[in-house]
C-alpha cells in the first residue's frame, strides 16, 4: 500500500500568508511571489488550489469554519443578557470587517460574484450555519424570558445587517465618518438602540 508523502505546509499556514500578501498587495501579486513568501515553489500552491484564482477564492472567500458559532450553540450563559449580545455582537461585526477586506480585493480582480459563493450546498455553508446559530441563540435567550418574544429570525436577520452594513460602508463606499467596524462602542450603540423592543419584560 502506496502512503502519500504528508504535506511539509500545512493548507491553513499557505492561506493565512497568501491572504495578508493579497490584502496588502492587492489581486496582482503574482503566486510565485507568495511561493516566496512562504517558503515553497508555486508549482506546490497550483497543486493545492488548482489556480491563483483558486487560492484567492481559498484565501480571501467565504470562511469554511466560522469560530462564534460553537459560542452561540453553547449561550446564552447565565451573564447579563445585553452583555452578552454585545459580546457576540464584537464578533461578527469584527468578522464581517474580515469577509469585505477579502471581498475587496477578489472583486477588484474581476473575479464574478458567484464565484465568491460555490458552495455545493448553500443551506450547509459557514455564514448559512452562523445565521442559523444567532436566530436559535436568540428563541432560546426568549424561552428563558432574558429577551421579549419577536420574531427571533427578523431579530437576527436585523442585527446582522445592521453589522454587515457598517462594514460595507467603511471598506466599499469609503465612509469617512465610519470607524473600525471593530469598535465595541459602536456595537454597544446598536445594542442600545434595538434594546426597548428586545428586553425582557419585567
Amino acid at each position: 500500500m502506496k502512503i502519500g508523502r504528508p504535506k511539509e505546509v500545512p493548507d491553513d499556514h499557505i492561506l493565512s500568508i497568501a491572504r495578508r500578501c493579497f490584502l496588502e498587495r492587492g489581486g496582482s501579486i503574482s503566486a510565485a511571489d507568495i511561493a516566496r513568501e512562504i517558503g515553497v515553489s508555486h508549482t506546490t500552491l497550483f497543486n493545492r488550489f488548482g489556480s491563483k484564482q483558486g487560492l484567492m477564492l481559498a484565501a480571501l472567500g467565504a470562511p469554511k469554519e466560522i469560530q462564534w458559532i460553537a459560542t452561540l450553540e453553547s449561550g446564552p450563559d447565565n451573564r447579563p443578557i445585553r452583555e452578552q449580545i454585545i459580546e457576540i455582537a464584537c464578533k461578527i461585526s469584527a468578522f464581517f470587517e474580515d469577509l469585505h477586506a477579502g471581498f475587496t480585493v477578489l472583486q477588484g480582480s474581476g473575479i464574478a460574484t458567484d464565484a465568491l459563493c460555490s458552495e455545493e450546498d448553500p443551506e450547509e455553508s459557514a455564514p448559512a450555519r452562523a445565521f442559523r446559530a444567532l436566530t436559535e441563540w436568540i428563541g432560546r435567550a426568549q424561552d428563558q424570558g432574558k429577551l421579549a418574544r419577536s420574531d427571533a429570525q427578523v431579530l437576527a436577520s436585523t442585527l446582522l445587517g445592521v453589522l454587515h452594513n457598517r462594514a460595507f460602508s467603511s471598506r466599499i463606499c469609503g465612509d469617512p465618518d465610519s470607524e473600525k467596524t471593530t469598535d465595541a462602542t459602536h456595537v454597544a450603540n446598536v445594542v442600545t438602540l434595538l434594546w426597548d423592543g428586545i428586553k425582557p419584560p419585567r
